[in-house]
């Protein structure tokens, strides 16, 4: 029997399963909601390289080499801001998925005396994937992540009972080696909110 595809999904109100994978992990983490009012426009940052690997297990694609696995359990997924050539070096690759040398290569392009590196994981089930939605500078913030969880292509065969993890790399055009606030949030839809609309053209 073959797994459902996109289309059969949505028949079956599997959209809906988009809402539970609302929110984020990792330091300065937060979560934004559906209809969010949006952050300012002067603080959303459009010159950003971005990179993303699906791994198709739930087994995550990178691990933090300075963390001490014994406080964290199996389904921990490390997330990472970046700003120096020390804090990269405990940027650990634990999978191998398509796609991994581009990354390799993304990561040691960096130039952290005027760029900043960001990581973040999600676990999204095989049906959806991870859609950057827009990134922000906040005034008290190295930076800010938002994204959205549409379904992938109709084409695409797959059970929502699986789970894979995404990994997500963003090279931001300015240096944060004195900011250690950051976050990154989620939610249901992909619509920007209005405050961002005119600014990208995307409604």
């Amino acid at each position: 029997m073959s797994l459902p595809t996109r289309r059969q999904v949505l028949r079956a109100g599997g959209a809906s399963l988009v809402a539970a994978l609302a929110g984020c992990s990792g330091e300065g983490s937060s979560s934004s909601s559906d209809v969010p009012s949006g952050p300012s426009p002067d603080a959303l940052v459009t010159d950003y390289d971005h990179l993303q690997l699906r791994n198709d297990t739930e087994s995550a694609i990178f691990r933090d080499a300075a963390r001490d696995d014994d406080g964290a359990g199996s389904s921990y997924l490390d997330d990472f801001l970046v700003t120096t050539d020390e804090e990269r070096a405990d940027v650990e690759f634990a999978a191998d998925p398509d796609g991994i040398d581009e990354a390799r290569a993304f990561i040691d392009e960096t130039d952290f005396d005027a760029q900043t590196l960001v990581i973040t994981q999600h676990r999204p089930n095989a049906c959806h994937r991870v859609k950057l939605l827009y990134v922000t500078n906040p005034p008290d913030s190295a930076v800010h992540l938002d994204f959205c969880y549409p379904l992938r292509p109709a084409s695409v065969e797959c059970s929502v009972d699986d789970r894979h993890v995404v990994a997500s790399l963003v090279r931001l055009p300015y240096s944060s080696q004195d900011e250690s606030s950051w976050g990154h949030g989620g939610g249901s839809s992909c619509l920007l909110p209005p405050p961002l609309r005119t600014e990208t053209g995307d409604a």
